[in-house]
Parts: structure tokens; sequence; C-alpha cells
């Protein structure tokens, strides 16, 4: 019996009168377990990459990673194995509350911002379709809601509920190599995740040229698939100094500026990890965050606190790597130079910064230096 086949048994409840919305909801939950076996095989490549050819993965960190991983997979569909009887009484029961009647309750997802389900209602009034439902279901399940309504037979309605997203975040970076060279030991990544959260990331890589700039890139991508298996950041980042230490024979160290951006909710949170300020510009007014931490590799699975702000609709993020920060004794002109030019396309601004602290150190690029400008921003 193929894998596929028994996976899908196994998840598949074995009882009498199954529903469709039962199968087609845990063949959703069996895509998924294996987009993340895919994943997985991702970030054993990458974590192979960072400790080069000549190394082997510790057995303890390939087993804590795999395990880490595995078990939040595993929940994830537990989780989201839903009793589909519960979840379809809970459906009416949310309807019925606003006096209306619900049959043929279909459910294909409940993964948070991947909801998807259907159901029929009879004679809805015009206040319940014009808003009262959508607040109801939002709250019900704690998201963004997108709600079509559709004619069906005898004076009912079928409605179709699924996740929408309200919010995006645009990005522009600017990079230049320690005396004007193409490459830089500064990486970025900018990774959109299923669950409608945003991850900006800038890495330093200690030194510069090619060396540096291939650490600090797999380092991302590391980072990347461990937070793709919800991983916690302190955990994710736990992993990566453990791989760091075993091939840390040079001292070799490198930053972490994480900003995990939730779209929907509109939170973004900040870790720093012996990386530079970074910058908030609402309206006019610029706001920045700091907070101290070693560096990647200097302690094993060290973690370091957290900064959260609640976002609105224009903000902007600015992060940048220290050979922007170092060219200004008083960072606070480049603080009035984010503010000045809060007008401009992301990218346009994000170059426009890197020129101007170039400008600032006599056009002397004693380092490497980069800049990352995120725009948080309503979806028309």
């Amino acid at each position: 019996m193929g894998i596929a086949k028994r996976v899908k048994e196994t998840m598949v409840p074995r009882q009498e009168g199954i529903v469709a919305s039962t199968q087609q909801l845990n063949r959703y939950v069996v895509s998924q377990f294996f987009v993340q076996l895919v994943n997985f095989q991702h970030l054993i490549k990458s974590m192979n990459d960072f400790v080069g050819e000549e190394k082997q993965i510790r057995s303890a960190t390939l087993l804590e990673g795999f395990d880490l991983c595995l078990k939040k997979t595993i929940e994830k569909m537990m989780d989201n194995r839903f009793d589909v009887e519960a979840q379809t009484e809970r459906v009416k029961t949310c309807v019925e509350h606003l006096g209306a009647r619900v049959e043929e309750v279909k459910i294909k997802s409940l993964y948070p911002r991947l909801l998807k389900l259907s159901f029929v209602m009879d004679k809805p009034t015009t206040a319940l379709l014009d808003g009262n439902l959508k607040k109801e279901l939002e709250t019900l399940f704690d998201e963004s809601l997108k709600i079509d309504v559709r004619k069906a037979r005898h004076k009912k309605v079928r409605v179709e509920v699924k996740s929408t997203r309200s919010f995006k975040v645009e990005h522009g970076v600017a990079y230049v190599g320690k005396n004007n060279s193409k490459v830089t030991g500064d990486s970025y990544l900018c990774e959109d995740f299923q669950r409608a959260t945003t991850m900006l990331a800038i890495s330093d890589g200690m030194g510069n040229g090619e060396m540096a700039q291939a650490e600090s890139s797999r380092a991302l991508r590391i980072l990347k698939y461990l937070l793709g298996f919800d991983l916690e950041v302190s955990r994710a980042v736990g992993v990566l100094a453990d791989l760091k230490q075993q091939t840390n024979t040079e001292e070799r160290f490198f930053s972490l500026d994480l900003c995990l951006i939730d779209k929907e909710k509109g939170r973004a949170q900040f870790y720093k990890y012996a990386s530079t300020s970074t910058f908030i510009l609402r309206g006019k007014s610029v706001g920045r965050i700091e907070m101290s931490g070693l560096p990647i590799g200097a302690l094993e699975g060290d973690e370091v606190d957290k900064v959260e702000i609640d976002l609105e609709p224009g903000d902007l993020i600015v992060m940048c790597s220290d050979g922007i920060v170092d060219v200004f004794p008083d960072v606070s002109l480049f603080e009035r130079r984010i503010a000045k030019n809060c007008d401009l396309e992301i990218e346009e601004m994000s170059q426009d910064l890197l020129n101007y602290s170039i400008r600032r150190n006599r056009g002397v690029v004693s380092d490497d230096m980069m800049v990352v400008v995120a725009k948080y921003l309503p979806i028309r």
C-alpha cells in the first residue's frame, strides 16, 4: 500500500454516515502534510549547505530540528482535523443566534487564514446579510472573512465563507558592498507565509565578500523554513545558533534583524541579535526600536526579548545593516531623511536612503551597506 493511501486512510475517520465535507477537510489536511514534507527536505538541504561539504550536522541538532518541525506539523494537523459535526453545530449556533435557520453546512478547510466553508440559510433578513452575519462569523473564527451570498431554492440563500486578505506588505531594498563591490556580506529575505504573516530579515555576515554573503543568506533560508513550520522564534534561532556553534572554528558570527508582521491583525514583532535600530515612520513622525542581543553563534541557543507594536495602514518600517547607521554620528539625521521622503515609492526610498548614507560618508563605502523599506498597506 502506498504511503499516500496509508496516510489518507489514517486521517479519514471510519464512521458510518461520513459526510462529503469530512472527506474534503481531511484531504486538505493530508495535502498540507505533504507540503510540509517537501519543506522539511528543503530545510535539511539548507542546513547541509550551511555547515559545508567537509562537515556533518551533529546528530542531536538534526534530530532536534526534525522533532520540532514534526511536532508542529502534527499539532497543526490534529488541531485542524476537527470533529465535523461539532464544527457544524458551532456555525449553526452562531448564525441561528441571529435569527436564521441553517442547513447543509459544508466545511472544506478550517485552517486559520485558509478557512473555506458554505451553508444554506432560510429567508435571512436584509440586516443579517448587510453586515451582522460577517461580524458574527469573524468573531467566531477570529479573522477577516469574505462572505459571498447567492440565491438558492425556495427563498433560501447559499452563503460561501472564506478567509480574505485585507492588508499587504510591500518592500524595497538597496545595497552595496564594501568599496562599491557588487557582492555584499549583508543578506535580506522577505517571505510571505500561508498564515498571512510576512517575514522581513537582514543578516550581516562577519566580514565582507562572498564568504560572508553565503553564510548570512544560508542562515536566512534555514530560518525561513523553520518559521514556516510555525516554530517559536526562540526555538528556530536556537537551532540556527547550534548549527553555528558546530562550524564556528574561526570565531565567525553573524547578526540577525527579524520582523514578523501579522498582516490581518496589524501587529509586528521585532527580534534583534546584534543588529542596528529599526525605524518606524507613521505620518511624519519617526520612532526607533532598539534592543541588545549577542550575534548568532556567540552562545549556543541564546535568546533575546521581542518588541511588539500595533501597525496602522501606511506605516513604514526601515531596517538597515550597521554599515548604514555607523556613518551617522547623530542618527536623528537619518530619521529626518526618512520623514522627508515619506511620499516616495518604496524602491525609490530605499535607494535614496542608501545614497544619502554614502554621501554623508563623503562617497566612501567603508563597509557593506543595506536598507530594507517595507510598507503596511490595505489591499484595494
